[in-house]
């Protein structure tokens, strides 16, 4: 199953889902509100379906600031408190760069192929 959800900002979610996993595909940028809350909704369904790992693949996103960062914190948060596991998976060099300098890299898993996501 795949399904887009646009929002109102720089950001798009392109959703597909195979067996227990699902897949968000983040593109373009993540730090206006509209594009936050699209996000933690999407991420909100995904716990009420009770799949067991979200992936999110961050590799076509090229901007994320501070309150995008806490969202991944707080949905990081939620899924592990809802027993399920989320993957950072694809990170260009600059967003790469922005979670290695805020420190998330440290207890975030993050995937950089396809091979690590198994």
């Amino acid at each position: 199953m795949d399904a887009n959800l646009s929002t109102a900002g720089n950001m798009e979610i392109v959703i597909s889902v195979s067996g227990d996993v699902s897949t968000f595909n983040l593109i373009g940028q993540l730090w206006r509100k509209d594009d936050l809350s699209s996000l933690e909704a999407a991420v909100e369904e995904f716990i009420v379906e009770k799949k067991s790992v979200l992936v999110l693949d961050i590799s076509r996103l090229s901007f994320i600031n501070s309150q995008g960062l806490g969202l991944l914190v707080r949905c990081h948060v939620r899924l592990g408190d809802s027993g399920a596991k989320m993957i950072l998976f694809g990170p260009n060099e600059a967003v790469s760069e922005v979670i290695e300098l805020s420190g998330f890299a440290m207890f975030m898993t993050i995937a950089t192929t396809e091979g690590e996501l198994d």
